[in-house]
C-alpha cells in the first residue's frame, strides 16, 4: 500500500518505519523540515520540544524489540538507557529517530502544512498539502495533541482542561561535576502544598527543573521571571544541589505556559481508511510521562493491525485497544488532576467521590506501607489503573472513619511567596 502518515513525531516516526519494514510505501508528511547538523532546532507545530520528557520502559521495549537498529542509532546519539528508563532531551531523542527514519529504505518525507483529509464515497483516499493532493491507500494522523487533520472524521471526544501552568529551566552540569540527589520517577518529584517541584534527568549531563502551578494563582505566575525561578529552586535543598552554581549552569531561558488538558477521542465511524494514534487519539497532563509511552506502542499495535488483518477490521480493532490502553490513563489523569485542584483550593477529600492515586499513595505512606506492591507496577505502567481499585475501597473507608491525609511534608506555597517576594517580583 501507500500509506500517508501525518506528523513525523516519535509516534509517527515509529508508524512509518514499521510499515516501511512491511515493504509498504509510507510517505510522512511534517511542516518541520527537520533538524540540521550543528544548529538548534526549533522544531515547528511542537510546543512541548523543549520542555522535560520521560521515556519510559515501554518506549525501549518497542524499540529493543521492534526497531533495533533505531534502538541502537539513540544510544550513539547520546539517549542513556539506565534500566529504569531512558534519559533524553526531547530534542536528541526526536534527532536521532529523524535522522534515522529519513534514511529508510521505503519512507518518502513531505515537508508542508495539512490542510485536509478528503473522502471519496466515504473513504479517505487523499491529503491536501499546500493545496497539492497526495493520494494513500491509508492515512495516519499522527499529528499531535490537536488531531486536526482528522477531527472533522472521528468523534468529538471529550477535553478535560487540567487547570495548570508550568515554568521550566534547563541546565547542564559542569565538568567534573557529579549528579544530585533522586528520589524516584525521572530524577525529583515533588507534590507539595500549592505546587509540584520536578526535577527530570537527561542526556550529556543535562536536566531541567519544573514547576507546577494552578493557572489561576497568579501569585506564582511570577516563577516564569528569572529572578522568581532562581530563588525558587533553593525552597528546595535536593534541587537546589543540583542548580548550585558551583555544580550547574542554565542552558535555557525559562519556558513557561499553560494549556494542559486531557483529551480522548476514537477513531473514525463514518469513514474508512483513516486511522489516528498517538496524542491524536489519546492526550494525557505530561506531568505523567506518558505521551510517548503510549504513542509508540499505538503505532505498533496499528502496524500489527495493518500486517495481519483485514483494513475493513482495523478501525474497530484499534479503538478496542486505544479504549483499554490509552483512555484508561486518561480518565486517570483526569480523576488526579481535579483531585490535585482540590487539594490546592483546601477542599475535603469525598469518599463518595473518586479516589486519585494520590490519595492511595498517603494512605499506603501513613499506614499500609504493604500497598506499594500494588502502587509500584501502577506507577511503572505496567499495571493499569483499575489495579488500585481494591486500594480505593479501602480509602473509602478510611476517609468514612475519619482518616484525612497528613499535611504534605516540605515547604507549602506559601514558604514559596516569601521567598519570591525580596526579589520584587511577588
Amino acid at each position: 500500500m501507500r500509506i500517508i502518515v501525518i506528523g513525523s513525531g516519535p509516534s509517527g516516526m515509529t508508524a512509518a518505519l514499521l510499515l516501511a519494514r512491511q515493504d509498504h510505501e509510507v510517505v510522512l508528511v511534517d511542516r518541520d523540515r527537520g533538524p540540521v547538523h550543528g544548529s538548534p532546532w526549533k522544531r515547528l507545530g511542537v510546543m512541548q520540544f523543549h520542555l522535560p520528557h520521560a521515556f519510559r520502559p515501554q518506549c525501549r521495549e518497542v524499540l529493543a524489540a521492534r526497531l533495533p537498529e533505531l534502538y541502537g542509532a539513540l544510544l550513539d546519539a547520546g539517549v542513556e538507557d539506565r534500566g529504569d528508563m531512558l534519559y533524553a532531551r526531547r530534542g536528541t531523542f526526536e534527532r536521532a529517530m529523524w535522522t534515522h527514519t529519513t534514511r529508510q529504505p521505503g519512507v518518502q518525507r513531505v515537508t508542508g502544512l495539512v490542510e485536509r483529509i478528503d473522502m471519496v464515497d466515504g473513504v479517505a483516499t487523499h491529503v491536501v498539502v499546500d493545496s497539492e493532493p497526495l493520494v494513500g491507500d491509508l492515512v495516519v494522523d499522527a499529528s499531535g495533541r490537536s488531531g486536526r487533520p482528522s477531527a472533522a472524521h472521528r468523534p468529538e471526544g471529550t477535553t478535560h482542561d487540567a487547570d495548570i501552568a508550568y515554568a521550566a529551566r534547563q541546565y547542564e552540569l559542569l565538568p567534573g561535576a557529579e549528579s544530585g540527589p533522586v528520589n524516584g520517577g525521572p530524577g525529583i518529584v515533588h507534590e507539595l502544598e500549592g505546587f509540584v517541584a520536578m526535577l527530570f534527568q537527561q542526556d550529556a549531563g543535562t536536566f531541567t527543573v519544573l514547576f507546577v502551578r494552578s493557572k489561576h494563582d497568579d501569585d506564582l505566575a511570577v516563577l516564569r521571571d528569572t529572578a522568581a525561578f532562581d530563588a525558587a529552586v533553593g525552597v528546595l535543598p535536593d534541587i537546589g544541589i543540583w542548580t548550585d552554581p558551583a555544580r550547574s549552569r542554565p542552558i535555557d531561558r525559562i519556558r513557561s505556559g499553560t494549556g494542559i488538558f486531557n483529551q480522548y477521542r476514537g477513531q473514525s465511524t463514518t469513514v474508512s481508511n483513516l486511522l489516528a494514534i498517538g496524542d491524536a487519539v489519546c492526550t494525557t497532563n505530561p506531568m505523567g510521562a506518558r505521551g510517548v509511552a503510549l504513542g509508540m506502542q499505538s503505532a505498533a499495535v496499528l502496524a500489527d493491525l495493518v500486517a495481519t488483518t483485514t483494513p475493513e477490521t482495523w478501525a474497530a480493532a484499534l479503538d478496542a485497544w486505544s479504549l483499554a490502553n490509552q483512555k484508561v490513563w486518561h480518565d486517570d489523569h483526569v480523576i488526579s488532576d481535579d483531585a490535585r485542584q482540590a487539594e490546592w483550593r483546601g477542599d475535603e477529600p469525598d469518599p463518595k467521590g473518586p479516589i486519585s492515586w494520590m490519595l492511595v499513595a498517603a494512605a499506603a505512606h501513613e499506614r499500609h506501607p504493604e500497598w506499594m506492591t500494588v502502587l509500584g507496577p501502577f506507577f511503572g505502567m505496567v499495571a493499569k489503573p483499575a489495579s488500585l481499585d481494591p486500594l480505593r475501597t479501602e480509602v473509602r473507608a478510611m476517609l468514612r472513619d475519619g482518616w484525612r491525609p497528613k499535611s504534605r511534608e516540605g515547604p507549602t506555597r506559601l514558604d514559596l511567596i516569601d521567598v519570591l517576594s525580596p526579589v520584587g517580583v511577588g
